[in-house]
């Protein structure tokens, strides 16, 4: 594997073999289309897809321009799908960054395509991210359900519709990633599909945003000219749902997965994953010897199936919980099955999709003897807090702990989804609301008479930590009323 350092520089191979092993600022020399030979300044990358793509900030002269390298041997075709798309995107009569020019690697390996780069804009993402109020994100989908029916007029779709695809500067609005857009008919685009590129938009959001999408479709209706259909709104919620399954599946897999986000490493003897941003060499060190690192921390829990303990590497503090195997016969029984660290890991994930405060994940580790699983490491950042049972009953009752609370019960309900061991000691009341923990018996129901068979059992345990406190188990018994009657 290559390695590109700082002020290279490079080559169409050098760029392939680097993989993720970039160092800013490098120089890369291009021959302009029509055979102006010139050299680009890479200040910045904005996304990198190793060996195929990289997307950047670059410098030619003075002059600042967004990069789209592409490399190998898919990249006449990868850009010729860019350049197509943003050709239907200003044909709908759209925004979208000008394209200055196009080019190729001077050794021929690879195509540029060079467009303004929009200085001081923001993605609608990170509009939404910012927005502390409904009427803000109103805004923020009104906005972005309008560019979408001018598309849509047109037989054009966005098909990896997001909001980070869309920039605003000066308060415009720019649509970007030609390469993900495409004309699915002739204009107009027809209802079905309409709806069904509507609900793959609306399925990136936590589901409890859903109540907003009644709110802004009247401003996608109004610029395709369709009157109100209530029909068509209930189609466009069944589909959201439908929507939301599959980019859960998708967002869970890559969890599992080497890929921007994660390192992963498997080999006969151990499957790792990391999150990547904290993949440095003293993480490193930690995952080659788990055990070292428990015995050198503080035992927060010292169990026969789990061992917990908080350790403090040079930046921060983790927690490490260690599933044990109690016995030869233990061993041969949860050799095959998936071990209770990858189920956590796994449900960190769907808490972070659902928008519901769990526990951070930060890497896990398997050891195996090919498919046989054995012991196994869940690694968390620290959250500060006391626990709900010690807690609660020293607050002010008006402060809105237990309404947070509630809520994070609700949105678990709404998702069709039981802890398995519901007591308050599994509630971390951290400074940002409360915090789930303990995640390896959660599970997702797919049928509604066993989720409420579960969910029930959930809600009981979780009452009886509050026998001897009357006032907080009336509380919530009052507000916790349309969970068990629903």
């Amino acid at each position: 594997m290559g390695f590109i350092s700082s002020m290279a520089i490079v080559d169409s191979k050098l760029l392939i073999e680097a993989h993720r092993d970039v160092e800013l600022p490098f120089d890369l020399r291009v021959r302009k289309q029509g055979g102006e030979k010139i050299v680009l300044t890479f200040a910045k990358i904005l996304r990198l897809l190793p060996g195929k793509r990289l997307v950047a900030l670059a410098y030619l002269g003075e002059q600042a321009i967004l990069v789209k390298t592409f490399l190998g041997r898919t990249a006449s075709r990868y850009a010729g799908k860019e350049k197509e798309g943003i050709d239907y995107i200003a044909g709908a009569g759209v925004r979208t960054p000008e394209l200055l020019w196009q080019g190729e690697l001077l050794d021929g390996r690879g195509k540029i395509l060079a467009f303004e780069y929009l200085d001081g804009s923001i993605s609608l993402q990170e509009s939404w991210d910012q927005a502390k109020e409904d009427a803000d994100r109103v805004d923020v989908l009104t906005r972005a359900m309008i560019i979408i029916a001018k598309l849509h007029n047109q037989g054009v779709v966005q098909k990896d519709i997001h909001l980070g695809n869309f920039l605003i500067r000066h308060n415009r609005i720019y649509t970007i990633d030609g390469g993900g857009i495409i004309r699915k008919s002739e204009p107009p685009l027809a209802d079905h599909d309409s709806i069904e590129n509507l609900s793959w938009f609306f399925a990136q959001f936590f589901p409890k945003f859903d109540e907003l999408i009644q709110i802004v479709f009247p401003a996608y209706e109004a610029v395709r000219g369709w009157g109100p259909d209530p029909e068509r709104v209930i189609t466009l919620f069944e589909d959201v749902t439908q929507s939301r399954e599959s980019r859960k599946k998708d967002y869970l897999e890559k969890a599992f997965r080497d890929c921007t986000r994660f390192v992963c490493h498997k080999k006969l003897s151990r499957f790792m994953v990391c999150e990547r941003k904290h993949y440095n060499s003293e993480m490193q060190a930690l995952l080659n010897d788990p055990d070292k690192y428990i015995e050198a921390g503080r035992i927060l829990k010292d169990g026969n199936s789990a061992t917990v303990a908080l350790v403090q590497l040079s930046d921060r503090s983790l927690v490490i919980k260690r599933y044990n195997i109690k016995s030869m016969w233990h061993g041969m029984k949860r050799a095959f099955q998936k071990t209770r660290a990858w189920v956590s890991w796994s449900n960190a994930y769907h808490m972070e999709f659902l928008g519901i405060r769990s526990l951070k994940p930060v890497a896990m580790l398997e050891h195996r003897l090919g498919p046989l699983r054995n012991r196994a490491y869940f690694i968390t950042e620290y959250i500060e807090g006391p626990d709900a049972l010690a807690y609660l009953p020293t607050v002010n009752s008006e402060d809105g702990d237990l309404e947070a609370l509630a809520s994070m019960l609700y949105h678990l309900s709404k998702s069709k989804i039981a802890h398995g061991d519901l007591k308050a000691t599994n509630f971390v009341m951290a400074k940002e609301g409360p915090v789930i923990i303990d995640l390896d018996a959660m599970r997702e129901y797919k049928n509604a008479e066993s989720f409420k068979r579960a969910f029930d059992k959930d809600l009981d345990r979780f009452m009886k930590n509050w026998e001897d406190q009357p006032e907080l188990s009336s509380r919530f018994e009052g507000l916790l009323a349309k969970l068990s009657s629903s």
